[in-house]
């Protein structure tokens, strides 16, 4: 049998998703990842053949539709291979972010990473993993005391990527919907370390 998150992260069970969620029916479970961008633990940050930089909003261009949700104050980390953009993330530091999983506003202290993507005939070769190395290089660059992610408990891929660059889970954040009734909850992961971490603003 296959590992559960190749059987959930396919194109039906998203369309799946969807469908409940405008049904008014959805729920997630999310992990709260945190490192110290000062604290050396990045991978690599060097792919053979691939570059990296980081562009504004009004610099990212049309090629991937989700460079049109950037905000104003986020960046694109690109990797670009042969002139084409093989990966890219949004980073951002001390912004408001609207998590549609959750259907909440979080503002994070520090850095926030989101929106990891490398195009699949490009990946296996440490894209991702390198992209995260250098937006924890990008955040401390910014004196940021924290970089942030949210990662899906059954998007293992991205899970590992974060792990690989020292990102621990702090928290659970849980999201249930059932039509005009929700519950919502964020639960320490590690109750010592959590309480000594820059936290989230709800």
């Amino acid at each position: 049998m296959p590992p559960l998150w190749r059987l959930t992260r396919t194109g039906p069970a998203r369309r799946l998703y969807e469908t409940s969620k405008r049904a008014g029916i959805t729920g997630t479970r999310m992990y709260q990842y945190v490192a110290d961008p000062t604290d050396g633990r990045g991978a690599d940050g060097d792919v053979d053949g691939v570059r990296f930089e980081v562009r504004r909003p009004e610099e990212a261009g049309e090629e991937y539709d989700a460079f049109a949700e950037l905000l104003p104050e986020e960046r694109v980390l690109c990797a670009l291979d042969g002139g084409e953009i093989a990966g890219y993330l949004f980073v951002s530091v001390d912004a408001a972010h609207r998590v549609h999983p959750l259907e909440e506003t979080l503002r994070f202290d520090g850095a926030y990473v989101r929106r990891v993507f490398v195009r699949p005939d490009r990946r296996n070769r440490g894209i991702a993993t390198a992209l995260v190395s250098r937006a924890r290089d990008w955040a401390r660059e910014r004196d940021a005391a924290a970089v942030h992610a949210l990662v899906a408990l059954d998007n293992a891929p991205s899970r590992w990527t974060f792990e690989a660059n020292g990102f621990e889970p702090r928290h659970e954040h849980v999201y249930y919907r059932l039509f005009c009734l929700s519950r919502r909850s964020i639960d320490p992961l590690e109750p010592e370390r959590s309480a000594r971490e820059p936290g989230v603003d709800i």
